[in-house]
């Protein structure tokens, strides 16, 4: 099973939010996934090893992990698109 981190320095709420989102679209699409929720700033990669990250906000990591852009959680639009990027990611 593949790990996906949301990673933002906004609330724990829409971290929360984002990361049930993101869960249920990729099982919707056949894909099981583990969805992570930390801290931009404090979270620690090599804990975490996540196979990509879901960035909510400007990137602080210096990594070689695939990471996309977590905004259309937010702002609802674009969801599928991003949905379909996280699993060819995922599935490469």
């Amino acid at each position: 099973m593949k790990k996906i981190l949301v990673a933002a320095g906004t609330s724990q709420n829409k971290m929360n939010g984002v990361a049930g989102t993101i869960k249920s679209m990729c099982e919707a699409r056949g894909v099981a996934v583990e969805v992570v929720a930390e801290n931009l700033y404090e979270v620690d990669l090599d804990q975490v090893a996540p196979d990509l990250i879901v960035l909510m906000g400007v990137n602080q990591f210096q990594t070689e992990i695939p990471t996309v852009s977590g905004v259309p959680f937010l702002t609802k639009m674009g969801m599928d698109q991003a949905i379909d990027d996280i699993i060819k990611r995922l599935q490469s």
